[in-house]
């Protein structure tokens, strides 16, 4: 079987050659300035007309005593300073389908990018990435906001610490890292502070922000909905494929983190803290091949009823994310997606589901055998595995998020879709993240090279407006428990469903709610 981290190696010729063709010199036609708090950055103005910054900070660089510890606010400052380059990528493996690892890295890694037309007053929208928690970055092409920015928003892109450096939950080894399974997300919180309150220099309106993101991003932005911390600093989500019953409980993470501390052999915090990143990565190394599949799930934020609630989908049915309008979905087929790592997927799949399930992963949810049993009867036109993975696609990606809608429809509105444009590459049929390419106007070699200009140009069109207004389009009506209204999407037609595939969700819904609200 092979892991993530032995799927394909970027060279330094394939970082290079990809720095070199983020932004060519050519298409730099002009500067453009933007004075903030804590400096003035001068960006640059591409020949369409759109006004670029890339790689601001938006905290202080959390290393030397700062690893491992909170984001803290930059000094004020009246200097200039050059912002035409991504800063650093996060620490991670390097990984063909994650373009940004083939970018250098430093645990200096905080920064944020800005596209805009330079109209003033613009709605914003702040994208957080994807990668589980251990992989991606704001570098990778696929997320080039210039094209999602001609629509007469602000785009941003962040970036934010991942796995064993913004996600391993240190704090039954040292209580003064209590923060540690989610420093990822606080990076977040910081990043979106700093929006609030100097996007109006880049021509944004601070009290009209929507986060958007896909996959560990959607997750992220769900968590913030019901995170007191991140309260006033946006309004409105969408959430891609993720919802936010995907986390860890403490017990659980604080077991990965034990082996993590027995695989490098390290005593204390105080030892680690003083460990070179390559180092590190060595021991981080060997913990992805000791958790091998299960690593897509090994660093999810850790709930811990402090910083994030010790259960999020209680407090979303309670109101905590009151005032806040949420768009979201996901594709068809989400797990085809890791047949661009592990041979035999699907086999795979069959064996490690259980482990994989949301928070339930951590070994109870006991009722799924029932559960696929009963899914067998309705499916039985399919074979075994094709049935199976069909089962797993609902109840880890479908289910909870249609309890997200239902729950947050009873305070303000919501829209739901499905997205089932298929991949080319027939292998993948509609996967995990094959809507990105159309959100941001990007090819993406991997999963879509050549993204329909139709279709592009209608998911932005429903993404900005209802970043703009609350509302996709004219003909999407609102999520509703008695109708469950549902967008199809896909480049032959955009059709509003009642109740979509409710008979097979039905079951699903029931028991993992119950399970979840326990």
């Amino acid at each position: 079987m092979l892991s993530r981290r032995d799927f394909i190696k970027g060279s330094a010729v394939a970082m290079m050659t990809l720095a070199a063709n983020i932004f060519p010199a050519d298409v730099q036609a002009a500067t453009c300035k933007a004075k903030t708090m804590q400096g003035t950055y001068r960006g640059f103005i591409d020949k369409r007309g759109i006004q670029t910054w890339l790689g601001i900070p938006y905290a202080k660089p959390p290393i030397g005593a700062l690893r491992w510890h909170a984001p803290e606010p930059l000094e004020p400052s009246n200097k200039t300073f050059d912002a035409k380059k991504f800063g650093y990528s996060a620490i991670q493996d390097e990984d063909k389908t994650e373009p940004a690892s083939l970018l250098e890295q430093s645990e200096d890694c905080l920064t944020l990018n800005i596209w805009t037309r330079g109209v003033k007053n613009l709605p914003v929208m702040v994208f957080i990435h994807g990668g589980g928690f251990i992989n991606g970055g704001t570098g990778d092409p696929l997320y080039n906001g210039s094209n999602l920015a001609a629509h007469d928003v602000v785009v941003v892109t962040i970036n934010y610490r991942l796995n064993l450096f913004g996600f391993m939950n240190f704090a039954a080894i040292d209580s003064a890292f209590e923060d540690t399974g989610y420093l990822g997300i606080k990076d977040q919180v910081a990043a979106l502070t700093w929006v609030k309150e100097n996007i109006s220099s880049f021509g944004g309106d601070p009290d009209n922000v929507t986060i958007f993101g896909e996959s560990a991003g959607a997750i992220s932005a769900t968590l913030l909905m019901v995170t007191p911390a991140a309260k006033g600093l946006f309004n409105k989500v969408i959430a891609q494929s993720g919802h936010m019953a995907y986390y860890h409980v403490p017990e659980h993470s604080a077991e990965r983190t034990a082996k993590f501390m027995e695989l490098g052999g390290y005593k204390n915090m105080q030892e680690l803290m003083t460990k070179p990143t390559a180092e590190l990565l060595l021991t981080y190394y060997k913990f992805c091949d000791e958790l091998g599949f299960e690593i897509d799930v090994g660093f999810f934020p850790t709930c811990d009823g402090k910083y994030l609630p010790a259960h999020p989908l209680r407090e979303l049915k309670d109101g905590a994310a009151r005032g806040i309008k949420l768009l979201t979905g996901n594709t068809a087929e989400e797990y085809r997606y890791w047949a661009l790592y592990y041979e035999g997927f699907m086999e795979l799949m069959a064996d490690a589901h259980p482990k994989l399930t949301p928070v339930i992963y951590e070994g109870e949810f006991l009722s799924e055998p029932e559960l696929y049993q009963s899914w067998q009867k309705n499916h039985s036109e399919l074979e075994e595995l094709e049935r199976y993975l069909e089962f797993a696609n609902q109840l880890d990606w479908r289910v909870g998020q249609e309890l997200m809608a239902e729950y947050q429809s009873a305070f303000d509105d919501v829209y739901f879709y499905l997205f089932n444009q298929e991949s080319p590459y027939e292998h993948l049929g509609s996967c995990h993240a094959i809507d990105l390419p159309f959100v941001f106007g990007n090819p993406s070699e991997d999963i879509e090279p050549n993204p329909s200009p139709a279709l592009i140009a209608q998911v932005q069109a429903a993404w900005v407006s209802f970043a703009k207004s609350g509302k996709p389009r004219a003909d999407w009506k609102s999520y509703t428990i008695d109708e469950r209204e549902t967008m199809e999407i896909n480049s032959k037609a955009w059709t509003c469903h009642r109740d979509l595939n409710s008979d097979n969700l039905r079951e699903l819904r029931h028991v993992y709610e119950n399970y979840l609200l326990d």
